[in-house]
């Protein structure tokens, strides 16, 4: 037993208060806690009506409890108790704030870092939400696809097809060796490669159309061998 709890049903067993109820006491106690905790917090300048609630609820237990009235007591205790729980709740966080950074086309890159958006949904993109072609990269100086890369090509294949009335730009891509002419034909000849295979595999050619940009859009540093290689890539634009 709290030694407060004591002290109060020692005083109202000495006053002829033989029945009051401990539980009372102890809600009592517990109550002016928390009082006390939200008045060090300053909860009691941020929140003064409802403070003042609880507090004049808590005065008004305190005076039935004294007078021997527990079971009156009882309720309002309770109530004082809750009401010095809640004080000043917190603000509900708005849907935007817990939904965190907008993806508007759920390709997992934020809208604020997207080059790409509107990226159909199932289609593999980069660091930078633009879609590619998994995994697919060519050899310095090379335009053909390598066969381990057929099973990411039919990746494509399938968002194609699962909205057919979808078209795109096959867009090929370079390093930076070599001149930017000689690297413009070789892009182009990379992202023609995409479109044969996608054709050959049943997709339209009405629906493709192939461009070559050279080195002009990097996704990694020209200035080590692992950044040219993921520069020689092909990405594609959905056209709506």
């Amino acid at each position: 037993m709290r030694f407060l709890g004591l002290g109060l049903i020692l005083s109202f067993l000495i006053a002829g208060c033989a029945g009051v109820g401990v539980q009372v006491d102890d809600q009592l106690h517990a109550t002016r806690q928390v009082l006390n905790e939200a008045k060090a917090k300053k909860l009691d300048k941020q929140c003064p009506k409802e403070y003042k609630e609880a507090e004049l609820l808590q005065k008004k237990a305190v005076a039935l409890y004294k007078a021997c009235r527990a079971e009156e007591a009882a309720p309002i205790a309770k109530q004082a108790f809750d009401k010095a729980k809640s004080l000043c709740p917190p603000v509900p966080c708005p849907p935007a704030c817990k939904q965190g950074p907008k993806d508007s086309d759920g390709d997992g890159v934020i809208d604020s870092q997207d080059r790409c958006p509107n990226t159909p949904k199932g289609a593999t993109v980069n660091k930078v939400g633009c879609w590619i072609v998994k995994g697919l990269l060519f050899d310095f100086n090379k335009a053909d696809i390598k066969p381990k890369y057929y099973k990411n090509l039919q990746e494509v294949i399938k968002v194609l097809k699962a909205n057919p009335g979808l078209k795109v730009e096959i867009q090929g891509h370079t390093d930076n060796i070599g001149s930017a002419a000689y690297n413009m034909k070789l892009s182009l000849r990379r992202a023609q490669a995409v479109a044969d295979y996608l054709v050959k595999h049943g997709i339209s050619p009405s629906r493709l159309k192939v461009k070559g940009y050279g080195f002009t859009r990097p996704v990694a540093s020209n200035d080590t061998p692992e950044g040219r290689a993921l520069n020689r890539r092909v990405q594609l634009k959905p056209l709506y």
